[in-house]
């Protein structure tokens, strides 16, 4: 799963209007007592969560999006000579959305609490494909097994196991053409030597087409810390609590959906 500052809010815009009025051959002028304020399109650097609204033990790093889409471009390479069962389960959005993601379209926002995880949220205004994460996580979908054959893991299984839970209520409801997905991931990795280590992710997606920012994906991913390969293994720690992660989640919508 996918995921750095809090950033400056974009100012607003502000026009006085001058009105000509011609009646005959008499010419009135009227000027705008008091410049309207227009807000000016939020892009997603406006977008993503500050530093301040970061869970309790979380604090910011540095994170770019030319490095975020390089170290998930790795992973996704290495994911290619995996065997996925079901087959039909294996992840697409991820990658899809990582290859159109750029500097000019993106803001990324990354923090860590160096005992539990690493949080990772991402607003840009590519279109997420949610409809496959869907798909590769719920239904028949919801426990999938992955065979490692290559590299230092190779001959390691993992065991996914995925839970949905519920979406934010926002205001006026989801609209036409919007959506949103929120899941837990237990991962279970069998090493070769017999080993298994642990680990509990949470990830939230939204697609969103408001007024104020226009169509824009928010994503936001918090990942556990893999316990120590042991048999047997030790239960892993969850890096937020599923209501805190819920509650974060809502207010990295909102800041989509308000006015």
């Amino acid at each position: 799963m996918l995921v750095l500052l809090g950033r400056r809010r974009s100012p607003a815009a502000f026009a006085a209007s001058v009105v000509a009025v011609s009646l005959g051959a008499a010419v009135l002028t009227a000027c705008a007592g008091d410049p309207e304020p227009a807000s000016a399109p939020r892009g997603p650097a406006d977008l993503v969560l500050s530093a301040s609204q970061l869970p309790s033990g979380y604090s910011s790093a540095p994170l770019s999006v030319a490095d975020l889409v390089a170290g998930n471009q790795a992973a996704f390479d290495a994911s290619r000579s995996t065997r996925v069962t079901p087959e039909y389960c294996r992840p697409t959005s991820d990658a899809a959305l990582n290859g159109a993601l750029t500097a000019d379209n993106s803001a990324v926002l990354a923090a860590r609490d160096g005992a539990t995880g690493t949080l990772v949220e991402v607003v840009t205004t590519v279109s997420r494909d949610i409809d496959a994460d869907r798909l590769t996580t719920t239904g028949r979908c919801s426990r999938t097994t992955t065979e490692i054959t290559t590299g230092h893991l190779a001959g390691s299984r993992v065991l996914t196991v995925y839970t949905e839970l519920p979406s934010p209520d926002v205001a006026g409801g989801v609209l036409p053409g919007e959506q949103m997905l929120v899941t837990r991931s237990d991962v279970t990795t069998t090493l070769p030597d017999g080993g298994v280590r642990r680990q509990v992710g949470f990830a939230g997606y939204a697609v969103l087409d408001r007024p104020a920012s226009g169509p824009v994906t928010v994503q936001l991913t918090v990942s556990g810390m893999p316990t120590r390969a042991s048999n047997p293994p030790t239960a892993p720690v969850e890096p937020i609590d599923p209501a805190s992660f819920s509650a974060l989640f809502d207010t990295a919508v909102e800041r989509v959906t308000a006015p």
